[in-house]
């Protein structure tokens, strides 16, 4: 995220450049998002109805083709032992790798913590982490699940999250809009309130 919580911005090289031919705050968007291809990436165990889930939910927000991946373990050079998590920039090179070329992003989904480097704090736990713009982005359930939510507004929360991790994986900024999508987190659980992507966000996307 633009020098938050989760997200780095990344040079790409030229050929990843020539996908792209929009360009919003100097960061390089799609030039029609409309039925690119999404993939849902299970990482290790997670429950098939959340993928369903989201695989259903998504259009609602993105016009995008959205499929499903067979679930992969998580990466063991992710692993970091002294805090039982997974560091997200080390996922991020894993879905990198496996990114087939007609899939735009692949958004990896685990029920395991996870982290990246935040500020002097070298191992800052997250709930999810993505290059804006990029082609990967991870999200993990596991701090979603914060003071034992009902399955409706944990769904919720995981969806928003989502969505959040794939509108930087398009290119959006964080927006000062408090009720957007794309507001910073701030590391809160600002999902259980009612948030939509914004005008202002949808007209850097050319959606109306």
């Amino acid at each position: 995220m633009d020098k938050a919580v989760n997200h780095i911005v990344v040079l790409f090289i030229a050929a990843s450049i020539l996908s792209c031919n929009n360009q919003i705050d100097g960061k390089w968007l799609p030039k029609n998002i409309r039925e690119t291809v999404i993939e849902l990436q299970p990482l290790s165990t997670v429950p098939p109805q959340l993928i369903s889930m989201l695989k259903d939910s998504i259009p609602n927000y993105y016009p995008v083709l959205v499929k499903i991946a067979l679930p992969v373990e998580l990466p063991l050079f992710a692993y970091y032992k002294p805090r039982d998590r997974y560091k997200a920039d080390s996922i991020h090179t894993f879905l990198q790798s496996t990114r087939s070329d007609n899939v735009r992003i692949v958004a990896g989904i685990t029920e395991k913590d996870i982290s990246t480097k935040k500020g002097v704090v070298d191992d800052y736990g997250i709930m999810g982490y993505g290059y804006s713009p990029g082609y990967v982005c991870v999200v993990s359930t596991l701090r979603l699940k914060k003071d034992n939510p009902s399955d409706k507004l944990f769904e919720q929360r995981l969806l928003k999250t989502v969505i959040h991790e794939l509108g930087h994986n398009f290119g959006l900024p964080h927006c000062s809009t408090p009720y957007c999508i794309m507001a910073d987190a701030k590391g809160k659980l600002s999902q259980d309130s009612e948030t939509v992507l914004c005008a202002d966000c949808k007209n850097k996307l050319h959606l109306k």
